[in-house]
């Protein structure tokens, strides 16, 4: 798992990567095949399961930690300052994500008009990815970049997403508004919980 990657249209990712659908299904796959190891003997649900099921949702932002170490209940960041930083983290000590929760990692929408991240870097657990140049996002109108395999961040394991955001930082006019940037960072793929009482608060609410 860990292969490389494309940057698309994602409005057009069909055409653009019409192996997308074949990737999902294969990571998907493989994170079945994970939680019924380690969820056993609970089998797959969907998005309704019942009491002796798991179930798979999209992957909630209130997952993670966003720029300012605090939990994300959306996808779009307000970010104060440029260059090298974690834009996106486990929310659990070490960064951790939640236990009975795993992430099935496929890529991200970057659906900002005006794009900030210029490269990206991401580590998963104690393995290290190596930096990404994505300034090629700039050529299209609705940028994606797509794994051809995607990755499985399991439970209890740590995850950090790095990236290098350029400026400037436009002055706000009117205080007490903080001077910043906005970028979202929409992760691609699937969530899957053990426990349907994880995802059953309101919406936009800390996943604990």
């Amino acid at each position: 798992m860990g292969g490389g990657y494309i940057i698309c249209e994602w409005a057009d990712v069909q055409r653009e990567y019409p192996e997308y659908q074949a990737t999902f299904a294969a990571l998907e796959n493989k994170m079945i095949q994970k939680c019924n190891m380690d969820w056993s003997p609970k089998t797959f649900g969907y998005m309704a399961p019942r009491s002796d099921q798991y179930g798979r949702t999209t992957i909630l932002p209130e997952l993670f930690d966003g720029f300012d170490t605090n939990r994300m209940s959306h996808w779009r960041q307000t970010i104060t300052s440029v260059g090298h930083q974690t834009i996106v983290s486990g929310t659990q000590t070490g960064n951790t994500i939640q236990e009975d929760m795993k992430v099935a990692w496929l890529g991200l929408a970057l659906p900002n008009k005006q794009q900030h991240l210029t490269e990206i870097k991401w580590q998963i657990g104690d393995r290290k990815f190596g930096r990404i140049n994505i300034e090629e996002v700039n050529c299209y109108k609705t940028p994606a970049i797509i794994f051809e395999d995607g990755y499985i961040i399991d439970g209890e394991t740590s995850f950090e997403l790095y990236g290098y955001l350029t400026g400037p930082v436009p002055a706000i006019a009117w205080p007490p508004e903080t001077d910043a940037i906005y970028q979202s960072f929409v992760m691609l793929g699937a969530s899957y919980y053990r426990v349907i009482d994880k995802v059953l608060g309101s919406t936009g609410a800390a996943i604990t």
